[in-house]
């Protein structure tokens, strides 16, 4: 069995740990202290002079604080469960539908295909990251600077716009992938002789397209993770964060642009000014979080790829009932071939 597989595997099993074991890790500190941020008091020089915040991690361990005072530790363990979540999300929503949208193009619209494919293959030239910030800009950033008061949308509301954002514009091009593994796997010997045989859409999608794109659908399901997570990243550098932005006026009353969420976008973009200063080190926290989370979805992903390696795809074996023996789709459409000969002897 494939997750008995993958638990053995070193590499999906530590990409896994590491991935859950975080998320987990912020969603139990919610309900345990309802994500509360501790705030560092003030710290003082040798001359009994304050200093001012952001404290390095050898002044407050473990990771220091922010311009806030806030411990920085604590706010990417709250943060972890939005980023990861919404990643999580964003990555199931552009999946599943791109399934679904790409049967329908190859058994319902497959005429028009090349055309869909040469709009999809022409949108790609353009930057997602900005197409993202291009359509998300006034309702996350923008909006809610300009005009606080009048502003309609709410927190939850903000969170479903920018996922349902970012999981459109990438359903085309997925489905367009979707849609040509189909076509590669209707291609094979095994799809004509169940044609000859009379077998109908329902057929091939359950009994022969299953075996091969439910797989698929695991590797792109990570990839699509690693792509989000990279794509949330991006747009937190340009100012867009889970949820919007409001402003908050640090220890020493100068104002300053914080996520809602305090999801790591939200961190990453507002701690980057803080690369040209003497607190160089606080611009990097956010991006060591998103690194070491996008290797440990690389690491699931190979772990995924090897075990499905393993399993030899190419031909799909189905038990047989009277022997317990295995044999091939071929082998399968030859002994329906052989029944039918019977029957109608």
């Amino acid at each position: 069995m494939l997750i008995w597989r993958l638990i053995k595997n070193p590499y999906f099993l530590l990409g896994f740990l590491f991935l859950f074991g975080l998320f987990g890790s912020s969603v139990v500190y919610y309900f345990l202290a309802g994500d509360h941020i501790p705030v560092i008091d003030l710290l003082k020089d040798k001359d009994g002079n304050f200093l001012s915040p952001p404290y390095s991690p050898l002044e407050s361990p473990p990771l220091g604080t922010d311009n806030f005072g806030h411990n920085v530790f604590i706010l990417m363990l709250v943060g972890a469960k939005y980023t990861i979540g919404a990643a999580m999300a964003i990555a199931f929503l552009r999946v599943i539908p791109a399934v679904l949208i790409g049967l329908i193009i190859h058994f319902l619209l497959k005429k028009i295909k090349p055309i869909l494919a040469g709009i999809v293959d022409a949108s790609n030239y353009f930057p997602t990251t900005l197409l993202a910030f291009l359509l998300l800009n006034w309702v996350m950033a923008d909006g809610p600077l300009r005009n606080p008061v009048d502003f309609l949308y709410s927190f939850q509301e903000l969170v479903v716009i920018y996922i349902l954002i970012l999981v459109v514009i990438s359903i085309p091009s997925v489905s367009l992938l979707f849609s040509n593994e189909i076509e590669n796997v209707m291609k094979k010997e095994f799809i004509d002789g169940a044609r000859v045989l009379g077998a109908r859409e329902f057929h091939f999608i359950n009994n022969h397209l299953r075996p091969f794109i439910v797989p698929q659908i695991y590797l792109v399901l990570i990839r699509e993770f690693i792509a989000t997570m990279l794509l949330i990243s991006h747009l937190g550098v340009l100012g867009i964060f889970i949820g919007g932005v409001r402003v908050e006026q640090d220890v020493f009353d100068i104002p300053n642009f914080v996520s809602l969420s305090h999801e790591w976008s939200g961190s990453l973009g507002t701690w980057w000014r803080f690369l040209w200063t003497t607190y160089p080190w606080i611009a990097f926290i956010p991006v060591v979080f998103f690194t070491l989370t996008i290797l440990a979805g690389k690491m699931m992903l190979v772990g995924l790829s090897k075990e499905l390696e393993k399993s030899s795809f190419s031909q799909v074996t189905t038990p047989n009932e009277k022997t317990g023996k295995g044999y091939t789709r071929d082998e399968e459409l030859f002994q329906m071939a052989e029944s039918r000969k019977i029957e109608h002897s």
